[in-house]
């Protein structure tokens, strides 16, 4: 079984590996292909560097956001790849999955340690927009009392706002 795990510098991402390791100790065969993608950095931004020297951040980026993922996983006993792609995250993660023919994709999302933000949700929906292999999404942490409470009531707030104005 060939499962395409993608990556990035969270926790959350490293959910997969968890259950990788559960598989294989079920006696499941699994070969797992880690994936990081990087993204392109911006023509404006890029005409003050040279192709090297991006290329050069991008490889470090992505070997310092794996490096978790393929120490879990050699630890666990779990054969795999590591490889790295740049471009949108969710078309490459989908596109990778066809390339390399894999029976399933694992997905770790989940609360980054930045306020509100959550990783990767969107980009988990994406992959299963663009590709008919199945995408099973591991989901991390807790929300927290401000955006269980405060967030909806700014939403309501601005809601009804609208509501008035018209």
């Amino acid at each position: 079984m060939k499962i395409l795990v993608p990556v990035d510098s969270s926790k959350a991402a490293l959910a997969p590996v968890a259950q990788l390791a559960a598989l294989r100790r079920a006696g499941i065969e699994v070969e797992a292909l880690v994936l990081n993608v990087q993204p392109r950095f911006h023509r404006h931004l890029a005409q003050f560097t040279t192709r090297a020297a991006r290329q050069a951040l991008r490889e470090e980026r992505s070997r310092a956001a794996m490096a978790q993922a393929i120490e879990q996983l050699a630890a666990a006993g779990v054969p795999f790849r590591a490889m790295a792609e740049v471009g949108v995250p969710a078309e490459r993660i989908a596109a990778v999955a066809e390339r390399e023919n894999v029976d399933e994709i694992m997905m770790g999302v989940g609360r980054h340690p930045g306020w509100l933000r959550w990783v990767n949700p969107s980009i988990a929906q994406g992959v299963m927009a663009r590709t008919d292999i199945g995408v099973t999404v591991f989901a991390r942490g807790q929300v927290g009392m401000l955006q269980r409470y405060a967030v909806p009531a700014g939403v309501a707030g601005l809601a009804a706002l609208l509501l008035t104005a018209e």
